[in-house]
């Protein structure tokens, strides 16, 4: 007879190659040389003894039990996943849409920051049309996280994209009249002596939600790079931006040669009560892992087929 550790041993065997290795209970019964049914019964007083436990998962779908999957990798508070459309501007425009509701549909009181990219621009268009909000609440307001460029794209004017969403919300709207990148550390040391800037570095230390968009590094040096990093970051391992922060996989900054950027510091993101992240449908998952990678994203907002890439890595 074997001994108490021996039959836990025994037990500790069968419940390997039935639930890791996959064998059926005839094939494990033949490399014991025992019969099916006292596999059956050593199966059984596993569970009994606690050699193995069973959890059930009690996600309702399929994208539930992904979205509690990226919680538990990544340690993040919220993942709202968004089917994937006929297009990738469909998509983008139900990203944008799951975002705005998220944000905004009970935002009174609050104080929030935007970003400045693709999704925030498709929020923008988004808000345009709804109804106009009254805007008869003073103790919230909106705000940029960035100064904007001169640009034809409406995504890097953050002013514009506030403005839109304060009407549409009926929160009043703090701008932020900088570009997003001096010339010279005295123009950068002037414009953060401003009342305007440090109204809105207040409002950044203050807030209770900002957000960002997820950004891939351009195959090109755009926003300055080129000046500020003396070459395209991706060559110095750059994976992917939020605001003007270049990160690599691992989520440490990628520092520049030229800190000349008007935007709300790392620091002040960590410490805000949430930071939504919106991810595009052009995004690709080594840019949303190093993102993760940086400690300041509470929630996610993202297509299905880029959780999946994310799941599978």
């Amino acid at each position: 007879m074997l001994s108490d550790d021996g039959r836990i041993e025994r037990l500790v065997n069968v419940a390997e190659m039935y639930y890791k290795q996959d064998m059926n209970q005839g094939e494990i019964a033949k490399v014991l040389g025992v019969s099916r049914p006292l596999v059956s019964v050593l199966l059984k007083e596993a569970r009994q003894r606690g050699v193995v436990t069973i959890t059930i998962n009690h996600a309702k779908n399929a994208r539930q039990l992904m979205s509690e999957q990226l919680r538990d990798r990544f340690g993040i508070q919220e993942v709202l996943l968004v089917e994937d459309q006929k297009s990738e501007e469909e998509t983008n425009d139900a990203l944008a849409m799951e975002a705005y509701r998220y944000c905004f549909s009970d935002c009174a009181g609050k104080r929030i920051g935007i970003g400045w990219g693709s999704l925030p621009d498709h929020m923008a268009q988004y808000a345009e049309t709804l109804e106009p909000e009254p805007e008869d609440d003073a103790t919230g307001c909106i705000f940029p996280l960035i100064g904007g460029i001169g640009a034809s794209y409406r995504g890097y004017h953050p002013n514009e994209i506030t403005r839109i969403i304060s009407m549409h919300v009926g929160l009043p709207a703090k701008y932020l009249y900088l570009p997003a990148f001096f010339d010279s550390d005295d123009d950068l040391t002037f414009a953060h002596h401003t009342d305007m800037y440090r109204d809105l570095e207040q409002c950044w230390g203050d807030m209770d939600l900002a957000v960002l968009n997820v950004s891939n590094v351009s195959s090109y040096p755009d926003l300055g790079a080129e000046y500020r990093f003396g070459k395209n970051p991706a060559k110095l391992g750059a994976v992917g931006r939020m605001l003007a922060y270049y990160y690599d996989i691992n989520g440490s900054l990628v520092m520049p040669k030229v800190d000349n950027a008007v935007q709300i510091s790392v620091d002040q993101l960590k410490n805000t009560e949430k930071v939504v992240a919106c991810c595009s449908a052009l995004l690709q998952p080594a840019s949303l892992v190093g993102a993760l990678g940086m400690g300041v994203i509470d929630v996610l907002v993202l297509p299905e087929s880029l959780a999946q890439k994310l799941l599978d890595r």
